[in-house]
């Protein structure tokens, strides 16, 4: 697989350096079920993947080649593979030495166009696609500075956000139901959400989501704003 795994990253880079106008100098290491690959960007569109060890405290992914090629055939999204509850929850795709990142690059931007094929950039909002995330079926969408975006789905019995810890964030967020019936504990009170409802939440209120509905309840979730 090691010859698909450097094949998949030229595509990945390829495809970066198509859609995107101006790319800066930049390089950056993958590990790959413990083989490592090198990568240069130019700010001319040239590339180049070698099968080398980046230095030391180089910025570099971590994956193994079953998620790399899940997420370059387009079956599951960047944001899912590297989605987490907790900052110590284990991901199938993750990122070390993060403060390698060029200050003229915004990491959540690159890192969604760089690991999305093609463009415009396609994501699919189905069970399969999703990891269990925050107690639901999660597909984080899109995410940039001040900006994140998500697909949940959750079934009888699950609920979203249930330990306390979980429930608030410091930044507004927008609920929009878009299939099936949930209901919303949002502070102290409970809100029934059906499709078509959008639930606007302020910074550092409470919320949890669960469902009754025996056909699923589905929503959108859009968290923007300062630190977001």
């Amino acid at each position: 697989m090691n010859n698909g795994v450097k094949v998949i990253l030229e595509g990945f880079t390829k495809s970066y350096v198509k859609k995107t106008k101006e790319p800066s100098d930049f390089s950056f290491g993958f590990k790959v079920d413990n083989n490592w690959y090198y990568i240069f960007i130019q700010k001319d569109g040239e590339f180049e993947v070698i099968k080398e060890e980046p230095p030391k405290d180089k910025l570099y992914f971590t994956t193994d080649s079953e998620t790399l090629k899940k997420i370059y055939n387009g079956k599951m999204a960047i944001m899912t593979a590297m989605g987490r509850a907790r900052w110590d929850d284990p991901t199938p795709l993750d990122i070390k030495n993060l403060e390698d990142f060029p200050q003229d690059i915004n990491p959540y931007a690159f890192v969604f166009k760089y690991f999305t094929i093609g463009q415009p950039e396609k994501i699919k909002l189905k069970n399969e696609y999703a990891r269990i995330i925050h107690g639901g079926y999660a597909i984080p969408i899109v995410y940039d500075e001040g900006l994140r975006t998500g697909w949940y789905r959750i079934e009888e019995g699950m609920i979203i956000n249930e330990e306390e810890s979980q429930q608030t964030n410091p930044f507004p967020t927008l609920i929009i139901a878009i299939e099936g019936t949930g209901t919303a504990k949002i502070g102290d009170k409970e809100y029934t959400l059906e499709k078509g409802d959008a639930y606007h939440i302020s910074p550092n209120i409470p919320h949890m989501f669960w469902t009754n509905d025996k056909n699923g309840f589905e929503f959108i979730i859009i968290m923007y704003g300062e630190n977001a």
